[in-house]
């Protein structure tokens, strides 16, 4: 009879010289119990510098992706402000009225920019410079001399993401803004309507961001950092008051 052949097992030549076969490999893998029977045998020493190297390699992981974390938020909820309280508002005051009849409105705390397609309503706060704006607070006008009952360019500035704020900053979303969008500000007594119909970056240093627009008497200025986490730039939003 013919001898059957003997199935000849593959080798691999592992450290030291010693042979490993397919199986014995297998057992070479390290599993979660051995790993952790391997941890409590490192010094104590050792093993406080493993758990902080993991503790601070979780932290940097947190800080890069949390500047992400309002746009995901916002592309979840889609927070939106209903415009038509706004709207009427300021179609009243075309009209000659004096007093704004919707009462959530005239309850609001100060002079406002709302932004309905963002679901931002936030104070407009007075000051020398950004700063007053502290940790979102509100956003700045820059233009102190320049008010929605002025010819010229109003200017806002607002925080675009804070670590310190919730959802990140009031302008964290502008650039979702689109060409045709209504903006709106209550001054006083009055609520004033916008138009979107320019969008832009430029450098800090393009200060004519702040010049009047001769083709807009009535023009509203919004800019904050671009892009996200970065000062390079600024995303700037121009609109004109219908």
């Amino acid at each position: 009879m013919a001898r059957k052949k003997q199935k000849k097992a593959s080798v691999i030549l592992g450290k030291k010289g010693k042979l490993i076969t397919p199986a014995s490999r297998k057992r070479t893998i390290k599993s979660p119990r051995s790993i952790w029977q391997a941890f409590k045998k490192r010094s104590t020493k050792s093993k406080i510098i493993i758990i902080s190297s993991i503790a601070v390699a979780i932290a940097s992981f947190i800080l890069l992706i949390l500047p992400y974390l309002p746009h995901i938020d916002f592309l979840v909820r889609k927070p939106k402000i209903d415009p038509k309280p706004y709207s009427q508002a300021a179609a009243d005051s075309k009209q000659g009225a004096t007093k704004i009849s919707d009462e959530a409105i005239q309850k609001l705390k100060g002079n406002r920019l709302i932004l309905p397609p963002i679901g931002v309503n936030a104070e407009i706060i007075e000051g020398r410079d950004v700063y007053v704006i502290g940790k979102n607070q509100g956003v700045w006008r820059e233009t102190n001399k320049i008010d929605p009952t002025k010819d010229g360019n109003l200017v806002i500035a607002g925080h675009r993401f804070l670590y310190t704020a919730k959802n990140g900053g009031y302008f964290y979303n502008l650039p979702e803004l689109k060409l045709g969008s209504k903006i709106y500000i209550r001054w006083k007594d009055t609520v004033y309507e916008y138009e979107v119909y320019n969008t832009k970056t430029v450098l800090p240093e393009q200060i004519d961001i702040r010049d009047k627009d001769p083709k807009v008497s009535k023009k509203l200025t919004l800019y904050t950092c671009y892009p996200l986490g970065s000062t390079a730039k600024r995303y700037v939003v121009e609109a004109k008051q219908l």
